[in-house]
Formats: structure tokens, C-alpha cells, sequence
């Protein structure tokens, strides 16, 4: 199986920025800056299962208690809603994508570049990994960080943001947390943007979770946000808390704010 061609010949590890449990605050964001984001002057596209639908029904959580924050997907296409950030989720004909469908197979890749080739008006692109990054193997994770780095290049006017998985499963636990590192090493090398969804997961209060798995010791999400521990209720089908849906929701008007250069 081939990858998308092309990649970054020179990259400059200069340009990595990471977004993670250190941008999960709305503060620094000015009034100016949200309405910018929300002039609909760019549409952010996102394919995910349910864990990145953690992002989305966090941030309908926070535009409910802050209107200020309005937030709009559109199914597979681009939102009209005026006033709102706008995001299409999805790619063409579903919301629920695995990577077969964005970019572990040609397929999904060709999708891919049908939905940008069409929508000018996207300027930033991603995928969330959910369970099955407790599967991977560094060759998986590998053609995944390859294809984005191509599809990069194939469509530099698009931002490809790389994720981390989900932290919230003991399963195949340390070749989860490896196949987090190795993508969060590619980012730092290779100058990208990652969404650190795996440390989001792992933070709270000040604190970071960690478990003993094999004999190794590895991120696990915090049980303030583990739906397992007495008084945590699931929200919205997500496998975790409101308030972790909210936290991700923050942490990614944060990176929006930054990667647009409106945040103090």
C-alpha cells in the first residue's frame, strides 16, 4: 500500500507547536480574537469517532453557559450559521470515520483531498484517533504521521493538525502510551502541530495520572474524569465527564486563537 506522495523534504523542527493541558483555559482569549475566529472567513474540517467527539460536545457545552463561544458543525459539510466557528464533521458521507476513511487506505486518502479540492475555504484539517490506538503498530502510527506530512505538502494551504489517542484505557496500555510518544516525537522533529489528546486526558487539578501496566509506568487518564469512579456520570456518549469534554473544548479555542495569532 502506498502513502500520499510527496513529504516534507526540509522540515524545521522550529515550527512545532503543541496544544495540550496547559491550554485548557478560555483566558487569554480576547473579545476580539473569538469574533475573528467566528467571521467565517476559514471552515476547520474534522473527522472523528467518539472520542474526538469529545471536542464538539464540549464546546456546545461552553457555548451554552457562554454564548459568546458559538459553535457550529455542519454533517459532512460546510456550516452556513453566521456568527459561529465553523466546523464540517465528517468526511463525505459520514460523521463517524476510522482511519480507513481518512487515511489508512487510498480511499480514504482520495476523500481526503476530494473534500479540500473542493472547499477552498477549509483551511485546517484532523483526525482523532479513539480506541484503536491501543492496536497500532509503530508501522501503523508511522503511515499515519507519513500520509499527514504528505498531505501537507500536497495542500500547503491547509493546516494538518496531528493528535494523540485517548488516554483512557488500561488495554494494550503501554504500546498506547509508545504510540503517543512516537507521534508527539514526529511533531517535535518534524515541526507540526499536535492536539495532545492523551495528555489532556491524563491531567487535572494540578496533577498527572499514572498506572502501573507490565511493569511500566504510563499515562491513564485522571479519575475525575474516569465514568467508572463513583460520581462521575458519562456525558453525551463520549466515555468520559462533562468537564473533560469542556477542557477539550478549551484547549482547542485556545489552539484555534494561537494558530490564528489573536491570542494574548
Amino acid at each position: 500500500m502506498t502513502t500520499a506522495s510527496g513529504g516534507d523534504p526540509n522540515p524545521d523542527p522550529a515550527n512545532a507547536r503543541t496544544f495540550d493541558h496547559r491550554h485548557a483555559s478560555l483566558d487569554g482569549i480576547p473579545a476580539s480574537c473569538t469574533e475573528a475566529l467566528k467571521s467565517g472567513d476559514f471552515v476547520f474540517h474534522y473527522a472523528h469517532r467518539s472520542h474526538g467527539f469529545q471536542i464538539i460536545v464540549g464546546a456546545e457545552s461552553i457555548e451554552a453557559k457562554t454564548p459568546t463561544y458559538a459553535f457550529e458543525t455542519e454533517y459532512c459539510d460546510v456550516p452556513q450559521q453566521e456568527g459561529a466557528f465553523l466546523m464540517w464533521d465528517g468526511m463525505i458521507d459520514t460523521d463517524l470515520i476510522p482511519g480507513e476513511q481518512y487515511w489508512a487506505t487510498e480511499d480514504g486518502i482520495d476523500d481526503v483531498r476530494t473534500i479540500l479540492g473542493g472547499h477552498p475555504e477549509i483551511r485546517y484539517s484532523m483526525w482523532a484517533w479513539s480506541s484503536e490506538i491501543s492496536e497500532q503498530t509503530e508501522e501503523d502510527v508511522q503511515r499515519y504521521l507519513d500520509v499527514l506530512d504528505a498531505l501537507g505538502q500536497e495542500f500547503p494551504e491547509v493546516t494538518f493538525i496531528y493528535m494523540t489517542g485517548p488516554g483512557d484505557e488500561e488495554y494494550n496500555g503501554v504500546n498506547r502510551a509508545e504510540r503517543n510518544q512516537q507521534i508527539r516525537d514526529f511533531c517535535r522533529e518534524h515541526g507540526k502541530i499536535l492536539y495532545d489528546f492523551e495528555d489532556l486526558d491524563v491531567h487535572a487539578d494540578g496533577e498527572r495520572h499514572t498506572i502501573t501496566v507490565d511493569g511500566v509506568q504510563i499515562p491513564m487518564q485522571h479519575p475525575r474524569y474516569d465514568v467508572e469512579t463513583s460520581g462521575n456520570a458519562e456525558y453525551e456518549h463520549t466515555h468520559t465527564t462533562q468537564g473533560a469534554c469542556e477542557n477539550k473544548a478549551m484547549a482547542f479555542w485556545r489552539m484555534m486563537a494561537e494558530l490564528e495569532g489573536c491570542a494574548q
